[in-house]
């Protein structure tokens, strides 16, 4: 079926017609047989049972073992005796969200975020203009595919800027307004030259308002709060926040994974430009990055409502948005909710092209190449995770259609958006997927020792029958941050016998991303996330499968005690920072002293000049010092410093203008350990007591039970 909610070419030519029209092919008709329906209301309260029991992976083992079941019942008042109100999980969300005299501090952060979502829907405008893309979206659905691509654009352009150290507030704000504007106007001017329509939604998408409204709130306002997690703390702001203060994009020897693709880092630069302020610039990024998630939901539901209906539509929706993992990747600035966007938006386009085989093959394998460029720009794995299969499609058609021209614009649009991420690693490193590719490219100052350290912690893992099932029940729903909803409704996606052919082609992706993910990658959890966009599709789809009373009861229960459930899972702290409405300025000075008490101590008492050379530790996006860091993949700095004799270090301490040393004996150890990433056998604590009776440095002073630190004299 069309966008616009006619019977497309291909429907014409097999004869049917809409997919809402009563009694179509795939719906059942009369009802299911009873014996059937009460075998699957047993398969599914069993599932929904199991899951409410399943011990939480992630839940600190010291603490005991934690089930969803007690957190649901914990939700509502005097479920579990003495439980009032306040001291219920909903009664604390309550309160989290009550101090609502604190949100005007957030007014600028929105402001921030929203200028530059503008300017990246505007850029997005124009890049479908270029590609004479005037149909086939709804509205929301053509703002949500401009945004993605315009976000991939504003990364090259901020990197490009960024380079050639051109980046200052005044500019950039000015940029961003003019961009917005002039892909706004072509927008307008288009609609009302085309007439273009069909509604402002994919059909049905409404009714999940209300339900995803909550989610929605709560993603925006737990973005809007300081990062706690380490990555993001290492590289994914604290790259962004050392190019701000340089004032321009050059390589940071000391920081390895600031070679990986920034396109999503870029949108923390480009705020903390527009903000003035790394730290206020940090979380409107994070804004951004949580803005993702709707503009997903919104691809999500327009591909459902064409493989099925709009009922499908605002089921995936919501199967989506409820999901206690895409809530996870809304509050953390990690790079996979934009990277799930992508997959959503690739599915998307592959499914209306499939729907409508007279679009114009050039310009959409163009836009699928731009997504696809936009999903590699997030992080390496979407190569195979999203450039290959598209490409393959490209591939295929341009072999059916006898033209080379469907591949060539898919690999025009890729090479526009990743090209300049590869050059950049070229011109730093010889190597432009640095540091992954070491023995195909080589890439300094990469070598041996660090591309076996690198393999350990990140290569692939063995292959075991025993650990396929574990990861198979994990992705399933064992995980602390998965719904039930995809288990419960997409496998019923099979039943719809008017799309199988598409439903197994989604089927055969999900396991084909599932695969790489399990064969290829060091298998933490967050990388398999990419399924969730094509399974939500499924789950929308299989909850739509029969209109019989039975099964809409079913649904009905199943679906709420999802919802509710997911609910609760995200509004603990055990899916991410809530304090939803604390007063930022309080959590800026509060947060670091929280996540490692003697770091924020020595950052709190130094004085303005002090200049810190940290050994073990690299999460130093909240230190407001200056600070000498590497991560752990990165030569250890103060081995390099301290290569000569004595007194040659005591002059390289003073040559680089550092006045204390700080050791991190906990973070050396955790990296030590088994399963941990290494750590060079150089740094000592016989070795620093050597220093110290040398002169190279003072006394140790003990900040914290691991953690001491040194002056230099």
């Amino acid at each position: 079926m069309s966008a616009t909610g006619r019977t497309s070419p291909r429907d014409a030519a097999k004869g049917r017609g809409p997919a809402t029209a009563p009694g179509a092919p795939g719906r059942a008709r009369g009802g299911v047989p009873a014996a059937a329906m009460v075998a699957l209301v047993a398969l599914e309260l069993a599932w929904l049972a199991w899951f409410l029991i399943v011990p939480m992976p992630n839940f600190p083992r010291e603490q005991g073992t934690l089930r969803r079941g007690l957190l649901l019942l914990k939700a509502f008042p005097h479920v579990v005796p003495d439980t009032p109100w306040s001291e219920s999980l909903l009664g604390k969300a309550a309160e989290e969200l009550s101090h609502v005299e604190n949100l005007p501090q957030r007014l600028p952060i929105a402001a921030a975020a929203g200028l530059i979502a503008l300017a990246a829907v505007g850029l997005g405008e124009l890049a479908l203009a270029a590609l004479r893309i005037r149909g086939p979206f709804r509205a929301a659905e053509r703002v949500a595919v401009a945004f993605g691509v315009g976000a991939s654009g504003l990364g090259v352009l901020t990197l490009l800027a960024g380079r050639l150290g051109l980046l200052s507030p005044p500019p950039v704000r000015i940029g961003l307004a003019a961009v917005a504007a002039a892909g706004l106007a072509v927008s307008w001017r288009r609609r009302a030259a085309s007439g273009e329509g069909g509604g402002i939604w994919p059909p049905g998408l409404w009714p999940p308002a209300a339900i995803a409204v909550p989610f929605v709130i709560i993603m925006a306002l737990g973005a809007m709060l300081p990062s706690v997690d380490f990555d993001v703390l290492e590289y994914h702001i604290q790259g962004p926040k050392e190019y701000y203060l340089a004032g321009r994009i050059a390589d940071l020897p000391h920081n390895v994974y600031t070679n990986m693709p920034f396109g999503v880092e870029m949108l923390h630069l480009l705020a903390m430009e527009v903000m003035g302020d790394w730290w206020w610039g940090a979380l409107a990024g994070q804004l951004l990055v949580a803005l993702f998630a709707p503009m997903a939901a919104v691809l999500i539901a327009g591909a459902a409502g064409r493989v099925a209906s709009p009922r499908a539509a605002w089921l995936s929706a919501v199967v989506y948005l409820s999901t206690p993992w895409i809530y996870r990747l809304a509050v953390i600035a990690y790079v996979e909710g934009p990277l799930c966007y992508y997959h959503a938006a690739l599915l998307a386009a592959a499914i209306l092209a499939w729907e409508d085989p007279q679009l114009p093959r050039g310009p959409w394998w163009g836009l699928l190449g731009l997504l696809a460029g936009g999903a590699m720009a997030c992080k390496y794995p979407a190569l195979i995770s999203a450039v290959i299969p598209f490409g393959l499609l490209a591939l295929a058609d341009s072999w059916r259609r006898r033209s080379a021209r469907p591949l060539l614009a898919y690999g025009l649009g890729w090479a526009l958006v990743m090209v300049p991420w590869l050059g950049k690693n070229v011109v730093d490193h010889g190597n432009p997927v640095y540091p992954l590719g070491y023995r195909v490219f080589g890439g300094h100052p990469w070598d041996e020792s660090r591309e076996a350290q690198w393999a350990r912690a990140h290569g692939p893992r063995p292959v075991e029958a025993g650990a396929l099932a574990g990861s198979v029940v994990d992705v399933a729903g064992r995980s602390d941050w998965q719904s039930p909803l995809y288990v419960a409704f997409a496998p019923l996606a099979l039943a719809a016998r008017r799309s199988r052919r598409l439903v197994l082609a989604i089927l055969g992706y999900t396991a084909y991303l599932f695969l790489t993910w399990w064969l290829l990658t060091h298998r933490l959890d967050r990388f398999w996330l990419p399924l969730l966009p094509g399974l939500a599709i499924l789950a929308g789809v299989g909850g739509d499968w029969s209109p019989g009373s039975a099964w809409r009861a079913l649904r009905g229960f199943i679906l709420a005690t999802g919802v509710v459930c997911n609910f609760v899972d995200c509004s603990t702290a055990l899916t991410g920072l809530n304090e939803w409405t604390g007063d930022l300025a309080t959590l800026r000075h509060d947060l670091p002293r929280r996540l490692n008490p003697p770091l924020a101590a020595i950052d709190r008492e130094l004085p303005p000049g002090a200049k810190v050379l940290l050994v073990g530790q690299a999460a130093v996006f909240h230190v407001g010092h200056e600070v000498v860091y590497n991560t752990v993949f990165d030569p250890e700095t103060i081995e390099g410093l301290a290569s000569g004799t004595d007194d040659d270090f005591r002059r390289a301490l003073r040559g680089r203008g550092i006045t204390h040393v700080y050791v991190d004996w906990k973070e050396v150890r955790r990296h030590r350990a088994p399963g941990g990433y290494g750590f060079t056998a150089f740094v000592t604590p016989e070795r620093f007591a050597g220093w110290a009776r040398a002169g190279v440095l003072g006394r140790p002073i003990a900040v914290g039970p691991e953690q001491e630190l040194y002056e230099v004299p």
